[in-house]
């Protein structure tokens, strides 16, 4: 099975592998060869930010945390393969459920996930006040996008309409709403309040999710949610451990924060599979199909 998943997605494996590698090559080469130059000292940053990680700040680097850095690229491979998701589902003669009838949904966490990336990159590099406020607005998004998905799908169930058609009157309204909730979250309330409305949003969801399970079974894939959970139950610790400072090796390459960033990727990956099983039938799935036949192709050989 792994040789068949190879052979279909192997052009994809090596692109993510080969953007890594010269992500990391990039960063390095940054700190050598501007080592020291003081790009950053003519902006304003917290007093203090250069011993809030684990991770071993170097103020002359341009590149101040290479490592927390470096593990935003998994931000980065989800916004293209969300993106793909998008135009596939673009493309899709027939849609089976929310997501695939209405591809805003992958062009948004593709834009999320680019702008996380952007957002966190830029203040693990830099650590300055600016770059903190597009990173925190970056978190905002992230907490957003699986409230709006919930809510649409209980305006759905509510007013008994069907997921996999296009409501487009519904769902420009509830773009309105969630675009001015950011903004006015981004733009008017203090950073210090960004933990409370991002738990708030949390909790929400949760509740949402409870309810759509009880009361509209979609038959959605379990070990999707799962594995969302234990991901960003496990971001959330080694978040908290990064912050507090326990089993911290500032010059290790393994930076609690790093396992935050690579945690918290994987739980938005698998929750975007979860909400895109819904309703799913394989039997709609050209490369499903393809994978099913060489499998028992294989099988018999």
């Amino acid at each position: 099975m792994q040789a068949i998943l190879w052979r279909h997605h192997k052009y994809k494996i090596i692109a993510a592998s080969i953007a890594t590698a010269l992500f990391a090559l990039l960063i390095f080469s940054i700190n050598q060869l501007f080592y020291d130059i003081g790009f950053w000292d003519h902006f304003l940053f917290k007093q203090g930010i250069e011993v809030w990680f684990c991770e071993k700040t170097d103020l002359k680097n341009l590149i101040r945390q290479p490592v927390n850095t470096f593990t935003n690229i998994t931000y980065l491979v989800n916004a293209v393969f969300f993106t793909f998701k998008g135009i596939q589902d673009y493309r899709r003669r027939e849609p089976y459920n929310l997501i695939t009838a209405n591809s805003f949904y992958s062009f948004t966490l593709g834009a999320v996930s680019l702008y996380t990336f952007i957002g966190s990159t830029f203040f693990h590099a830099s650590l300055i006040m600016f770059a903190s406020k597009i990173d925190f607005s970056a978190v905002y998004s992230v907490s957003l996008y699986p409230l709006m998905y919930f809510t649409h799908r209980i305006w759905l169930l509510l007013t008994k309409r069907d997921s996999k058609v296009k409501h487009l009157k519904g769902m420009l309204l509830l773009i309105a709403v969630f675009t001015l909730i950011y903004i006015t979250l981004t733009s008017f309330v203090s950073l210090q309040y960004v933990h409370e409305f991002v738990l708030s949003f949390i909790i929400l969801t949760a509740i949402f999710g409870v309810v759509l399970e009880k009361a509209d079974r979609a038959k959605s894939n379990k070990l999707y949610l799962w594995l969302t959970i234990i991901f960003i139950s496990i971001a959330i610790i080694f978040f908290k451990l990064d912050i507090e400072k326990i089993l911290c090796n500032p010059d290790s390459f393994f930076q609690p924060h790093s396992i935050w960033h690579i945690c918290n990727g994987c739980a938005v990956f698998y929750f975007y599979l979860y909400i895109r099983s819904e309703h799913y039938n394989s039997a709609h799935d050209k490369e499903v199909n393809a994978l099913k036949q060489h499998f028992l192709e294989d099988k018999k050989q």
